[in-house]
């Protein structure tokens, strides 16, 4: 369900609750509390507790984002090499005789343009299985086609790059696969919004014990720790978020095998 929240839900669902969340940590103390922490601990083992706590959960924060960030510059990389692959894939099909090339270029193109619809359309559970299912026929189609004739000609050094590259082609779809499925460990998120809640809530009980809150400040603080909190999700929600991975490279490699077979 946590997972779910995390990299399925509404992009907009998380902030907010976050929002909520490191809001009230920082008022519900300030405004009924306060009492009891006021002339409780001294100032100087006081502040050593918060600045370890707030210390903490910026570490595991920035811990966090670094996982993030490499696992969406990783989704953004596979994508171009994707690409490149399709491209080798199509040129290198000129190996092949007449008819057997333009059955295989038509099924690389419908295989191509089923790539692409995976990737635009992974919160839809339903159609992303069709389209990958579809990708998976599309490639057993293209390599009966690609080893029957290496078959026929087995020493033919042009149809067994073709195969190579056919079988980058299957290798690189089966890594996309991988990191459009997996994510940053449900753990580590949830253990870095316990954190960055028990650093907001020590912010909340000094104002208690200090009897004073600013407003501003306090606001600035909590849309600060939402967003950079926000960021670290939204870079492991491939195209479901607000970051989202650059797909123009497969689409223009998709565009051109289009034209060409016009």
């Amino acid at each position: 369900m946590l997972r779910q929240f995390f990299f399925s839900s509404n992009p907009w669902l998380f902030p907010a609750a976050m929002l909520l969340l490191l809001g009230l940590s920082i008022e519900l103390p300030y405004r009924f509390v306060g009492s009891l922490f006021r002339g409780s601990v001294k100032d100087d083992a006081w502040n050593a507790v918060q600045a370890g706590i707030v210390t903490l959960a910026a570490f595991v924060v920035g811990l966090s984002f670094a996982q993030a960030s490499a696992r969406f510059d990783a989704r953004r990389g596979l994508v171009v090499k994707e690409a490149n692959a399709i491209g080798t894939t199509w040129l290198r099909a000129d190996q092949l005789q007449s008819n057997d090339a333009n059955r295989f270029r038509g099924t690389l193109t419908e295989y191509t343009a089923a790539r692409l619809s995976a990737y635009e359309t992974p919160h839809d559970p339903a159609l992303y299985r069709k389209t990958i299912d579809s990708s998976n026929r599309d490639q057993a189609t293209l390599w009966s086609i690609a080893s029957q004739a290496l078959r026929v000609r087995p020493t033919d050094l042009g149809l067994s790059l073709l195969m190579q590259s056919l079988n980058d082609t299957i290798d690189v779809s089966a890594e996309q696969l991988q990191a459009l499925t997996s994510h940053v460990p449900t753990a580590i998120l949830v253990l870095t919004v316990v954190l960055m809640w028990l650093s907001t809530l020590s912010i909340g009980m000094r104002f208690a014990r200090d009897n004073s809150r600013p407003l501003a400040m306090s606001a600035l603080f909590v849309i600060a720790s939402v967003v950079v909190l926000s960021m670290v999700v939204d870079y492991d929600r491939p195209q479901t978020g607000f970051v989202r991975v650059n797909l123009n490279p497969i689409k223009l490699q998709l565009q051109s095998m289009q034209q060409a077979q016009k």
